[in-house]
């Protein structure tokens, strides 16, 4: 059996792994093509729920011993590794670092040259896979060395899984590692209860024991001294913007799949909110060079955190991030990393205000 017979195989088991890791990230696959500046983005979501059992079915019927079938099946799994690899190669052009989810959630997401390099090596053995299929090389060892072929697969995949333990094992302790020194974890009930502490109509015995709370489920810290540039060019620290009122920083890129997630919801987040506390957008690039469609969604709200200074101040992983800044020159919930996360904390703040104005311990805006 030829060694040309180790190309679909190692294809076989990418697509696999590719596929059955997709199959539970949907919403990452979603978010990594807006990432990657893909078109037709009202359509992603369809194609995020396609493309894992796309995957999947090549990977399968790849195997099935008809030569033309074969052949059919190998051309387009090479049509779509060319295909991966133009996107990458494109994507490396760009000056912000983009996450693919190549693999779901597994390996590395960032955009490197080593993306590009793995890319390139899945193409040349997708060629090569066309050719075992032309050749009959693949009909020949099922039909006449299907134990040899088993146990050819059988090694490959014990060294694929190896490696691949070898590494996973090195980034998990490198993810342990920084979850256990970045900050805070997410936002619970007092925190934000916290952020309107200074709100009028709150006695000083409320303020107590929703200080009380706090000290139960998040620690509170001071303020760091941080800078973020106004649209007018103006500086202002993260102190002074807090000074008067509560502040939601929900940092965010141009581009990242999970930041356009969460600009998306931003505009309502205003717009519920601005009674209680500021709402403010903070972007990685200057606000005179932001795109035409994130004006529209921040306003003149925004800010510009310069060479990501108030982010790392505050314990931001990345973006998207969000933080609460209290009035009272405390941190009153977060950092919180990532779209979901972001989304669920400011949605934990909002739950959080209309139960008190249910209650009766806040003001409606209006009032």
């Amino acid at each position: 059996m030829s060694v040309l017979i180790a190309a679909p195989i190692l294809l076989t088991l990418t697509l696999l792994v590719s596929g059955l890791a997709k199959l539970g990230a949907r919403q990452g696959t979603e978010d990594a093509m807006t990432s990657l500046r893909l078109p037709l983005r009202p359509s992603h979501h369809v194609i995020a729920s396609v493309l894992p059992a796309t995957e999947i079915v090549l990977a399968l019927v790849v195997w099935v011993p008809l030569v033309p079938l074969q052949v059919v099946v190998t051309v387009l799994t090479a049509a779509l590794m060319f295909g991966y690899l133009g996107i990458i190669a494109r994507a490396l052009t760009w000056e912000e670092a983009v996450e693919c989810s190549c693999f779901g959630t597994l390996a590395s997401p960032t955009v490197s040259r080593t993306t590009l390099a793995r890319n390139i090596l899945l193409s040349i053995l997708a060629v090569l896979g066309v050719l075992a299929a032309g050749s009959g090389q693949m009909t020949l060892a099922l039909v006449q060395h299907p134990l040899t072929l088993v146990t050819y697969g059988g090694v490959l995949l014990v060294t694929v899984a190896l490696t691949a333990l070898a590494i996973g094992t090195s980034s998990a302790a490198s993810t342990a590692s920084t979850s256990a020194t970045a900050g805070a974890p997410s936002t619970s009930s007092a925190t934000a209860s916290g952020s309107v502490a200074t709100t009028p109509g709150s006695s000083a015995d409320d303020e107590e024991l929703e200080g009380e709370e706090e000290i139960l489920d998040y620690e509170r810290t001071a303020i760091p001294a941080g800078v973020l540039q106004r649209p007018g060019g103006t500086l202002v620290t993260l102190r002074q913007l807090s000074a008067q009122q509560a502040v939601l920083l929900v940092f965010v890129s141009e581009g990242c799949g999970p930041c356009e997630r969460v600009l998306d919801e931003v505009p309502a987040w205003i717009e519920e909110l601005s009674g209680f506390l500021q709402v403010r957008p903070v972007l990685s690039r200057p606000l005179d060079q932001l795109r035409e469609r994130t004006l529209d969604r921040v306003g003149e709200h925004a800010l510009h955190d310069l060479q990501f200074s108030a982010r790392e101040a505050l314990g931001g992983r990345g973006a998207p991030a969000a933080v609460l800044l209290g009035a009272d020159g405390l941190l009153a919930g977060g950092p919180v990393s990532g779209g979901s996360a972001v989304i669920e904390f400011v949605e934990d703040i909002r739950t959080e205000l209309r139960s008190a104005q249910e209650d009766g311990e806040l003001p409606t805006p209006a009032e």
